[in-house]
């Protein structure tokens, strides 16, 4: 019987540490998003409301907006990001002994903090002073005054540009793992059967790292979801709102406005998109074979 519980008392420790970072705090603002509570009235929460800021979130344009936005982006990042990662992976997985270092560089980008990624890349895209506005006016003069970050296209296209370059570095690690992980002998079979180089990319090596593709998209659409610090440091969601995503919806309308009843509402909403594609993905990946 000693044997039996011993290793719960042992997991006890973790599991109220958990609970009280983790549970507690999900389960508090479950409660206070069914509540109507701006802190600028009251510092209590105030009266039950059930569901109406989950109703309220369906009406309200700007909630809309976010969410459009939030497609566009995610989309955007996901496919830009898992295309530039494979095409980089199949450069980095040959066997070649300069190549360990240039896999060893590709690391630096994601060990840096986004916030100051986010800060570098608005210095960078400064119209006046940034080395983007340099390079591309010495190339396309007509581009050479563009205010990159002033205009509601560009300034996605930025923000795209800064999420894609902080997380390839990692999904590209995880194609060269798989891609050098892949049996030699069906490329030799290929090759004397004369298969060409992109007729051995969409025949073999595509077909054989499809779960790892999919794993990579599961993870990258979590990523893109929940994506924040570059947002708030490059665009503060602007021009305008036409860069704030649903994450950055939530955070102005819980501690800028203070309507923490509706901000709890629109974070849950978000939480269950975000469970939503993971199930569909992970429902997907279940099925193995089966990719049709």
């Amino acid at each position: 019987m000693e044997n039996r519980f011993f290793k719960y008392i042992l997991l006890a420790p973790a599991l109220l540490i958990m609970g009280a970072i983790t549970i507690f705090p999900l389960a508090r603002s479950l409660w206070i998003s069914l509540h109507e509570w701006n802190l600028t009235e009251s510092l209590e929460i105030g009266s039950f409301i059930g569901f109406d800021n989950y109703v309220r979130a369906f009406s309200d344009a700007n909630f809309w907006n976010s969410a459009w936005v939030t497609l566009i982006f995610t989309v955007a990042t996901v496919v830009a990001t898992i295309v530039c990662a494979i095409l980089v992976a199949l450069l980095l997985s040959k066997e070649k002994p300069y190549i360990s270092y240039l896999r060893a560089v590709l690391i630096i980008p994601f060990a840096l903090s986004p916030a100051l990624v986010g800060y570098s890349w608005r210095f960078m895209l400064n119209p006046d002073y940034g080395v983007f506005s340099a390079i591309i006016g010495f190339f396309i003069p007509p581009l050479a005054d563009v205010v990159w970050l002033g205009n509601a296209v560009t300034a996605m296209i930025a923000l795209i540009s800064v999420a894609v370059w902080i997380w390839l570095p990692f999904m590209s690690l995880m194609f060269i793992s798989g891609i050098m992980g892949l049996p030699k002998e069906v490329y030799e079979a290929a090759k004397m059967d004369g298969a060409n180089g992109f007729q051995t990319f969409f025949r073999i090596t595509l077909p054989m790292i499809q779960p790892i593709v999919l794993i990579a998209t599961i993870l990258m659409t979590m990523f893109a979801l929940k994506q924040f610090d570059p947002i708030v440091t490059l665009t503060s969601g602007g021009p305008g709102n036409s860069t704030e995503v649903l994450n950055f919806l939530v955070y102005n309308t819980s501690f800028r406005y203070f309507d923490m009843g509706y901000g709890a509402a629109l974070g849950y909403i978000l939480a269950i998109i975000t469970v939503a594609f993971v199930l569909v993905y992970m429902r997907k990946l279940v099925k193995g074979d089966d990719w049709n």
